[in-house]
C-alpha cells in the first residue's frame, strides 16, 4: 500500500510545474517575443517596401507606354491641349483638367474608378466631384497611417518628375507651356531619368501637392519658373522634393523600367543637420532629372 501510493504521489508531482519553472518559461517567452517582434516588424517594413518599388516600377512603363504611343510624355496637368485653346481639357474617362497619375493608365487602370462619376456619354468630373484615388498602385504601402491625405490625388503618394518630362503651366510672356510636351528624343539617358518617386510635398512633414515631384533646383533650362506649390510665400515652402520613407530612402523609378531606393544625397538633394531637404541650393545636382545625365545649370528660352 506505501508503495503504490509513493507511485501515484511520483507521478502527479512529475504533472506538475512549480511557480519557478513557470517564470522561468514565461521570462523565456518574453525575451523571445523582444528579439522577433522587431525582425518582424523589419518584415513588414521591408515587404511594404517592395510593394511600393513594384508601384513605381510600373507607373513608369506605364508612363512610357503614353510616351511611345503620344510621342510625347504626360503633363503634369492637362489644363489645356494647346496653349491658345479656351475649353478644358476632358480625358477618355470624363476627367476634367486630369493630373498626371490619368495618363498612366496602362496596365495600370484609372487613378480613379470614373464609373460613379460618368453617368452618360459626355459627362464630366473634375476637383470639385472627386479627388480620391482607388487605384492601389498609386498608394504607398508606407503611406496609408497618414489617414487625411492617403487618397488624395493632389497630396498622395507619389511625385512626377514633372519640370523636366511634362511642365504645362504657362508661360505667358512666350505664348508656351513652360516645358510641354516633351518628346522621347529629348531624353539622351533613360537609364538615369526619374520618372515617378515616392513624393513628400511642400513643407515637412509630408505637405501638399505631392503628386510633383521637384528636382534639388529650380530647371532653369526648360523655363520653369516656379516650384510645385507655386502659391506659398518662400521657395522653402514651395518646394516639392522626394521623400524618404523606407528605412531613409525613397524608392525611384527610371525611364528604362528599372527601380530602385536612393537617399536624398543620392537623388542630388542638400540636406541640412536636421536632415530636411535645403531647397534650390546650388550644391545639388538635376543630374537624375534633366534627361541628359547632366546637372542643370543654365537658362535657355
Amino acid at each position: 500500500m506505501r508503495y503504490n501510493a509513493a507511485m501515484k504521489h511520483q507521478k502527479h508531482s512529475s504533472r506538475a510545474f512549480t511557480l519557478i519553472e513557470l517564470l522561468v518559461v514565461i521570462s523565456i517567452i518574453a525575451m523571445l517575443m523582444g528579439l522577433l517582434l522587431p525582425v518582424l516588424g523589419r518584415v513588414r517594413r521591408s515587404a511594404r517596401s517592395v510593394v511600393c518599388l513594384a508601384n513605381v516600377k510600373r507607373l513608369a512603363l506605364a508612363g512610357v507606354m503614353y510616351a511611345q504611343g503620344n510621342g510625347a510624355f504626360p503633363p503634369h496637368r492637362m489644363k489645356r491641349s494647346d496653349f491658345w485653346d479656351s475649353h478644358n481639357f476632358v480625358n477618355k474617362y470624363g476627367r476634367d483638367r486630369p493630373r498626371w497619375q490619368w495618363f498612366f493608365d496602362q496596365g495600370v487602370g484609372p487613378v480613379i474608378d470614373p464609373s460613379g462619376w460618368v453617368k452618360q456619354q459626355g459627362d464630366v468630373f473634375g476637383d470639385d466631384d472627386t479627388l480620391m484615388m482607388t487605384n492601389d498602385y498609386f498608394i504607398c504601402p508606407d503611406f496609408r497611417h497618414r489617414q487625411y491625405c492617403v487618397y488624395d490625388i493632389r497630396n498622395g503618394s507619389y511625385g512626377y518628375n514633372y519640370q523636366y518630362l511634362g511642365n504645362a503651366r504657362d508661360r505667358p510672356d512666350l505664348g508656351k507651356f513652360q516645358n510641354f510636351p516633351v518628346n522621347e528624343s529629348a531624353i539622351e539617358k533613360p537609364a538615369a531619368t526619374i520618372v515617378v518617386a515616392d513624393g513628400r510635398g511642400s513643407g515637412h512633414p509630408h505637405g501638399q501637392h505631392s503628386y510633383k515631384l521637384d528636382p534639388p533646383k529650380l530647371a532653369l533650362s526648360t523655363g520653369a519658373m516656379y516650384f510645385g506649390d507655386w502659391k506659398q510665400p518662400t521657395i522653402e515652402q514651395q518646394h516639392c522634393p522626394a521623400e524618404v520613407r523606407h528605412n531613409r530612402k525613397a524608392n525611384v523609378s527610371f525611364l528604362d523600367g528599372h527601380a530602385k531606393s536612393l537617399a536624398l544625397d543620392e537623388l542630388g538633394y542638400v540636406v541640412d543637420e536636421t536632415g530636411l531637404v535645403i531647397a534650390n541650393h546650388p550644391g545639388g545636382s538635376n543630374r537624375l532629372f534633366t534627361g541628359t545625365g547632366q546637372d542643370d545649370s543654365s537658362y535657355k528660352n
